[in-house]
């Protein structure tokens, strides 16, 4: 019983936890759309080349000369929906994979057919390599696999000459057992490899404590902002107030536990992927498009439920039009902190926060 859990976890999910092959599927797509634009414009070439050359050669390769030009025009329609397709349909990426995979092989099996006296060498090569081309289920592949071997020997079995089709059923059903076999390996290590490197990066940009971005990746990104919105941009800083006092009064556990609900406050309306702690008890957030009043509202919110657990976080903002000589970033930040500053100078003005203030 438990091979058979570890067979169908290495069909599935190539051997990963079901939740982690989940969290690869938005990485396992963007390579696959990065992936088809690189062999779907040399398979372009590469067949177009082939078509030219068969024509000018005459003999054996002028008998190919279509299927190598059919080849090329659909390896061009592939490349087209990889850059202006894809990018607004994410979730079709595995669709063209495997048009893509399907394009090879019907070539292979094409070629075979155009040469019934001759033994397919084509069908067994594209059979090998194509599965391993890209990020994909193993259980995917290898029922393409399976499939297209089962067309394959079907055709093979009506149009070749007995003693060929015999060579060429069994080559392939030989070469497709131990296509699958590679398969399921390769992308064992190949998503593996992927998942490591995620978490890496994942580490590399977050911030151990609250899961929010961290300074190093605030400062990487910062000017990539102006970049990612339409109309306007808002600048949220955010400084929690009593943090010092909290961790020598009540250790630093509750320092932590303060940080980590201001933090998941902050992320649950601007969200975890523009969210940054820049210092031990500050926040940065941003906002892309959104309305004025909508966001004093949320902050307003922000600073009730905070509080109703508490804790007290002091909160300024800084808002832009995008134009067309761009947005300084500093100095919208540099605006934020300052009204940050004002209104944690109101919070401490109130005489019981006065025993609190640093």
């Amino acid at each position: 019983m438990i091979y058979i859990r570890k067979l169908r976890s290495l069909f599935l999910f190539a051997g990963l936890e079901k939740e982690e092959y989940v969290s690869l599927i938005p990485v396992i797509r963007e390579k696959n759309r990065e992936l088809l634009r690189v062999f779907s414009l040399l398979g372009a070439v590469f067949f177009f080349l082939l078509s030219i050359a068969s024509l000018l050669s005459g003999g054996f390769a002028s008998a190919n000369s279509i299927t190598y030009l059919q080849c090329g025009i659909g390896m061009l329609i592939i490349l087209f929906c990889s850059w202006f397709v894809l990018p607004k349909h994410t979730s079709l990426s595995a669709c063209f994979v495997i048009v893509f995979e399907l394009l090879l092989y019907a070539f292979g099996i094409r070629i075979s057919l155009l040469h019934a006296e001759k033994a397919a060498v084509s069908a067994v090569a594209f059979l090998l390599v194509a599965p391993l081309l890209f990020y994909d289920q193993p259980a995917r592949l290898s029922l393409l696999t399976a499939g297209v071997t089962a067309v394959f020997c079907l055709i093979v079995s009506r149009v070749k000459t007995p003693d060929v089709a015999e060579a060429d059923i069994w080559n392939m059903i030989t070469f497709a057992a131990v296509a699958i076999a590679a398969t399921v390996f390769m992308m064992s290590l190949k998503l593996r490899s992927l998942l490591q490197s995620r978490q890496i990066e994942h580490m590399s940009q977050t911030d151990l404590l609250t899961g929010v971005k961290n300074r190093n990746f605030y400062e990487n990104r910062l000017n990539q902002y102006p970049e990612m919105c339409a109309s306007s941009l808002t600048c949220i800083y955010a400084d929690v107030n009593g943090l010092h006092e909290m961790n020598y009064r009540e250790g630093h556990s509750s320092g932590d536990r303060m940080l980590c609900e201001v933090a998941s406050a902050l992320m649950e309306h601007f969200g975890s992927e523009h969210v940054y702690r820049v210092g031990g008890d500050e926040f940065v957030a941003f906002r892309t498009d959104g309305q004025q009043n909508i966001l004093l509202s949320e902050i307003s919110h922000i600073k009730q439920e905070l509080g109703q657990k508490g804790y007290h976080v002091s909160i300024g903002t800084s808002f832009r039009l995008r134009e067309k000589e761009g947005i300084d970033m500093n100095e919208m930040v540099s605006e934020a902190e300052s009204c940050m500053f004002s209104d944690k100078r109101e919070f401490y003005s109130h005489s019981e926060n006065d025993r609190r203030s640093r």
